[in-house]
Order: structure tokens, then C-alpha cells, then sequence
């Protein structure tokens, strides 16, 4: 039963009628009714949209739902704030400025950018560009929009109140649109929560360039917000808000010109500011200038660290490669023995040949998939070759080495490999092993005895595990090539999985 009600639509319900409520408030607001009923209207819908963010995420449970309490905390202070203006404006006529109502919509923003920061991370983790952009935003809006939204001679404290708004809206779009471009999945509870959040935005702009006789255009947009965030909340896919991305992303050419316009943003500035014969705001400009050299620096290294990920991770199997292996495998060690298998997927060719090359990756991911689970902590693994795997266990005498290459070997072979549209086969692999320094004092020796153990191991039969120190000395010497494949045939198949018009 709680999955159909999950996939009610209440989320369309709650935007229709939180958007009927926005049009309700500028209808009644244009007729001139009492203001405490418009106030009501827009008091009630901000904090029915509270306690549904709230419900829902505890209803949902979505992975990240600390993000989500943040976002319902967020509008909650909001409420909170909405009802005492409406309690000391619109009843009590007492309009100072600034109040306890600012405060609580002022406190809104840390809590929204706490909550985005938390799905950004979730999603990509980097958030280097959204700084940048933000750091160039604010730069922007505090020597250019400010000025025209905190005129002079305004009180300290309603000035703080006037600059903090705008400077707030920039730092949430910014980090939304990281949320948006970051990676990850573009449901529609992200898309509804962010054209929310640009609602809100537009609201404030509204507000601030045309003043007062904006300001039902402007509690239109935000009545819009509400319902939007309501709504994003109610949708079944906020749960996937937060996914990460399969895969880290690249930054396309697009994204790095604008990562370079926004780093050079700040020194264009301060010559305009030179210019122009104005220093007031030269020492924050200097301060923007040194974040975004940081910044910078820090872009450039998270690149150089993917492009090392990249370079020692396979692309199948995310194991490590044949090259990080070997570095490993020369590294200094100041701890003896350590032990290497050698693995090979037994009849992979006929794999290839028989099923095509898409069923050949599937074995590799899943034999990739056993050998990580079976290996244990410390151990390191890698795709040695086309259809080898290689396993470095520091630490591990003969007897540790040679129990690793049977637990592994058995784990690859404990249960069919599913290669696609139901077909389903066994896969054995034949391992090698050799240890330093019993075997040999040279970790390039020591390669050459697990493979020639593994030739061994396929010679035997397949399916079993040779040591390099129980081959016979004139044995290892005469191996020196892997043996040609045999006419062995397939072990018995196991009968493909019917489909379910089959079975019927």
C-alpha cells in the first residue's frame, strides 16, 4: 500500500494549489482587502510549506536527509519570520526596520546554503567552481549592486539587513548551479527545488530594482518558491536529489572559460576601480583576488589528481592498472615477505568468440567484483592484462600467499557469471603465485616465477592454483610461454534463464 501512495501525485496537488494560493494573494491584494487576511493567505501557505519539507523527509528518508531537514529548517525560520511581521505590521501597524522578523528571514540563508552545500557534496564532491563563481558574483553585487540597494545614511544595522539579501541570493544561485551541473541525476524534485530557489531569487531582485510598488510581484514569486519547494519535497525522486554521479565530470572547455572569466573578474575590477580614481573597496578587492588565486591552484590540482586517478585506475574493471601495480610492486618496502598471484580467466577467448565482446566485459566486471570482495583489507589489485589479474599482498609468506590465490580462485568460481539475455556459465581461473623473499630477492623475477607458476596451473588443467616454489627447478626453467589452448570443451551450461512470456 505505500508504494501506490507514493506514486499519488500530491506534489502536483500541493504546486497547483500553492500557485492558485500566490494568484489568490495578488487578486486580493489588488482589491484592497483587509491586510491581514492577504497576510494570513501568505503567512499560512510559508508555513504549511515548512511542515510539508519536514513530514516528507521524514517520510522519504532519503540518504541525504540532512539536506533536506536543512532546506525544511530553512523555511521554517522563514514562517517564523513571516509571522511576526504579520503580527507587528499588519497588526500592530509597527513597521520599524529592521526586526526580529528580519532576522529570521536573514537566518534562512545559511540554512539553504547548508543544504545545497550538502546535496552538492553528495553529488560531485568538488565544490572549487561554485567558490570561484561565488567569490566573482559577490565581488560584483558588493561594489556594483549594493550601492544601489543601501543608500546613504542608512542606520548600520537596516544597512547590514539591505546588503545581506543580495549577497545572499548570489551565493545561493551560484551553488545551485553547481547542484545543476554538478553531475548526477536531473529528477524532477532537483529541477522543481531549483526553479524554486530561482523564484525566490527573482523575488528579491523584483524587489530591490523597482522598490515598493514591486512588492506583489514580488510575494507572487515568492508564494511561487513555496509551492515549488513544497513540491519538490512531495515528489518520490528526492530521494535521489543527492546521487552521485557515476562518474566524476570532465570539465568541458565552456565551463573552464568561464572559470577563467570569473578568476580575472576580480583584477578587471580593481582597474576600473583605479580608473575611475575610487579606493574604498580596494583592499576587498585585493582579499577577492588572493581567494581566487587559492581557488585556482586548488582547480588545477584536483585535475592533476583525476588525470593520476585516471592514469592508475581501469576504466572496466576500477581496478588498479597494470603500471600502478608495478610501482607498487617496486616501491621501497621496509617489510618482508610479501606474496603475488597471478590470475587468468580460464577459456576467456571462447567467451569473447562465442558471446561477443560485451559478455567478455561482463566477465571482467564480475570477476573483478569477486576478486575485491574475496581479497581482504591491504591486499591490491589490478587488471594485469586483457583478461589477467594481479594481487599484491604485502606482508604475506607462502602459506598466507597461496591461501589468498585459493580463496580468490574459489570465489570467482562459486557462482555462474550472468553474460546477458538470461545466459548464464560457469568461470574458473587459474592462479600463480611467487613471494618475495622466498622465491627470489627480485620483484621482476618475482613476476616471471608467478607467471611461469600460472602456466603451470593452466598445464595442470585449469580451475587450481600453482606456487612458483613447488615447481620442480628444471620446470620453471623450460616454461617460458603460456601453452597453447586445448580442445577442452565447455563445462556443462547451465539452461538459459526463460523469460517471463517463456515461462507463461
Amino acid at each position: 500500500m505505500s508504494t501506490v501512495r507514493e506514486q499519488r501525485p500530491y506534489w502536483a496537488l500541493f504546486v497547483a494549489l500553492g500557485t492558485a494560493a500566490a494568484g489568490a494573494f495578488v487578486a486580493l491584494r489588488a482589491s484592497g482587502a483587509a491586510p491581514w487576511l492577504t497576510g494570513a493567505l501568505y503567512t499560512g501557505l510559508s508555513v504549511v510549506t515548512a511542515v510539508v519539507v519536514l513530514v516528507a523527509t521524514w517520510r522519504y528518508r532519503p540518504k541525504g536527509r540532512a539536506g533536506w531537514y536543512l532546506l525544511g529548517a530553512g523555511q521554517l525560520a522563514y514562517s517564523v519570520g513571516d509571522s511576526i511581521h504579520l503580527v507587528r505590521n499588519t497588526l500592530q501597524g509597527n513597521s520599524a526596520f529592521p526586526s526580529a522578523a528580519d532576522a529570521m528571514h536573514l537566518a534562512q540563508y545559511p540554512l539553504i546554503v547548508a543544504a545545497l552545500v550538502s546535496f552538492v557534496r553528495r553529488r560531485a564532491p568538488s565544490l572549487v567552481d561554485a567558490g570561484i563563481l561565488a567569490i566573482a558574483a559577490g565581488l560584483l553585487s558588493w561594489v556594483y549592486l549594493i550601492p544601489l540597494t543601501a543608500a546613504e545614511g542608512m542606520p548600520a544595522a537596516a544597512r547590514a539587513v539591505t546588503v545581506t539579501h543580495p549577497v545572499g541570493d548570489l551565493v545561493v544561485l551560484v551553488i545551485g548551479l553547481r547542484l545543476l551541473r554538478g553531475g548526477g541525476a536531473h529528477t524532477p524534485s532537483c529541477l522543481m527545488l531549483l526553479a524554486g530557489l530561482l523564484a525566490m531569487l527573482a523575488g528579491d531582485t523584483v524587489l530591490t530594482l523597482l522598490g515598493d510598488g514591486a512588492t506583489g510581484i514580488g510575494c507572487f514569486l515568492w508564494l511561487l518558491t513555496y509551492a515549488l519547494l513544497g513540491g519538490a519535497a512531495l515528489h518520490p525522486s528526492m530521494r535521489r536529489v543527492d546521487e552521485p554521479a557515476d562518474v566524476r565530470a570532465v570539465p568541458t572547455s565552456a565551463r573552464l572559460v568561464a572559470l577563467a572569466a570569473a578568476s580575472l573578474l576580480a583584477p578587471v575590477v580593481l582597474l576600473v576601480q583605479y580608473q575611475n580614481g575610487e579606493t574604498r573597496d580596494v583592499p576587498l578587492i585585493a582579499v577577492a583576488c588572493a581567494l581566487l588565486f587559492l581557488l585556482v591552484l586548488g582547480r588545477m590540482a584536483g585535475l592533476v589528481a583525476d588525470q593520476r586517478r585516471l592514469a592508475v585506475t581501469d576504466a572496466l574493471t576500477g581496478l588498479a592498472t597494470r603500471r600502478a601495480f608495478e610501482e607498487r610492486l617496486r616501491a621501497p618496502r621496509r617489510k618482508a615477505p610479501f606474496g603475488v598471484v597471478l590470475l587468468d580467466i580460464d577459456h576467456f577467448k571462447r567467451i569473447n568468440d562465442s558471446f561477443g565482446h560485451p559478455a567478455g566485459d561482463r566477465v571482467l566486471r564480475e570477476v573483478a567484483a569477486r576478486l575485491h570482495a574475496a581479497a581482504g583489507p591491504g591486499v591490491l589489485l589490478a587488471r594485469y592484462g586483457g583478461e589477467e589479474f594481479a594481487l599484491l599482498a604485502p606482508g604475506a609468506a607462502a602459506p598466507q600467499t597461496a591461501a589468498l590465490a585459493d580463496r580468490v580462485r574459489a570465489a570467482v568460481g562459486g557462482g555462474p557469471v550472468d553474460l546477458g539475455d538470461g545466459v548464464l556459465r560457469d568461470v574458473t581461473v587459474s592462479a600463480g603465485t611467487a613471494v618475495l623473499p622466498s622465491d627470489t630477492t627480485s620483484p621482476d623475477e618475482l613476476i616471471a616465477l608467478a607467471d611461469r607458476a600460472l602456466y603451470a596451473a593452466k598445464r595442470a588443467g585449469r580451475d587450481r592454483a600453482v606456487a612458483a616454489g613447488a615447481l620442480p627447478p628444471e620446470h620453471v626453467a623450460t616454461i617460458t610461454h603460456r601453452p597453447a589452448p586445448d580442445a577442452d570443451e565447455w563445462p556443462t551450461p547451465l539452461p538459459r534463464r526463460r523469460t517471463r512470456l517463456e515461462a507463461a
